[in-house]
């Protein structure tokens, strides 16, 4: 599969995925939060339009639909890399400023990952929820791309901030080395959805290892691998052909 043929494939069923949940969440409860980092993951959302229109009735209304970032850059010259690598998304979709979460900037990445968290717990209860089993607030849905190395977000293998998860409960950690802050893995689990894209052909040996040992919640070395089910998240991952070979037969 030539790689734009597969990134488009990719969107699409983010696009799809994202489309339920949001209307599955406003119908519900009113609103829909969805944590996002950049790149191939975030772009797609621009075809969210596309899927109709909120005047026919069909759309998804987009003045109840929150975004927040579950990485960002906090220091130095990259400071808002994620925020404004998603601002022609965030434009093209109309969403309003007010429901586009940004993580304060110019700060120390742990004065920001407290001050973050904070804002997380302040949102009412129908746009960010609180997880039961870990009184973590719970998005709609985490939005993660992944590595061939097994990061998401900035959750790099045997960083400190993946040693520290799970068990730390922390909403946000700052990011070793990155000069941001990144989602905990404990945060992660305690979202209600979590999406994974993981398509590339270079990811199949990560995602046999994520998916296949039985160590992999705990094993430093594979982030991606320590996001579960374990405090009742559905987690799903989006694979292709090539990245899912290594796969034993279902």
């Amino acid at each position: 599969i030539k790689n734009d043929i597969l990134l488009d494939a990719v969107g699409d069923f983010i696009v799809e995925r994202v489309e339920h949940l949001a209307k599955e969440a406003i119908a519900s409860k009113g609103a829909f939060s969805m944590s996002i980092g950049s790149g191939t993951t975030v772009k797609p959302l621009e075809r969210l339009l596309s899927v109709g229109s909120q005047d026919s009735g069909v759309g998804i209304d987009f003045s109840k639909v929150h975004v927040f970032f579950g990485n960002e850059r906090t220091e130095g010259e990259a400071a808002g890399k994620c925020f404004n690598s998603g601002a022609d998304v965030f434009a093209a979709l109309n969403l309003p400023d007010s429901n586009v979460h940004r993580v304060p900037t110019d700060l120390p990445a742990e004065e920001a990952a407290a001050i973050y968290a904070q804002t997380l717990r302040d949102m009412p209860r129908e746009v960010v929820g609180v997880c039961e089993s870990t009184g973590l607030p719970s998005f709609d849905l985490c939005l993660l791309g992944s590595g061939a190395d097994g990061h998401c977000a900035s959750l790099y293998p045997d960083s400190a901030q993946v040693v520290q998860s799970p068990g730390c409960r922390l909403a946000y950690l700052p990011a070793e080395g990155k000069g941001g802050i990144t989602l905990s893995i404990d945060m992660i689990n305690s979202a209600r959805n979590v999406l994974i894209s993981a398509a590339k052909p270079p990811q199949a040996d990560m995602c046999r290892k994520s998916l296949g040992w039985s160590n992999a919640a705990t094993n430093h070395k594979l982030p991606a691998g320590m996001i579960s089910t374990s405090e009742g998240a559905v987690v799903e991952w989006i694979l292709s052909e090539q990245s899912a070979a290594d796969l034993p037969a279902m």
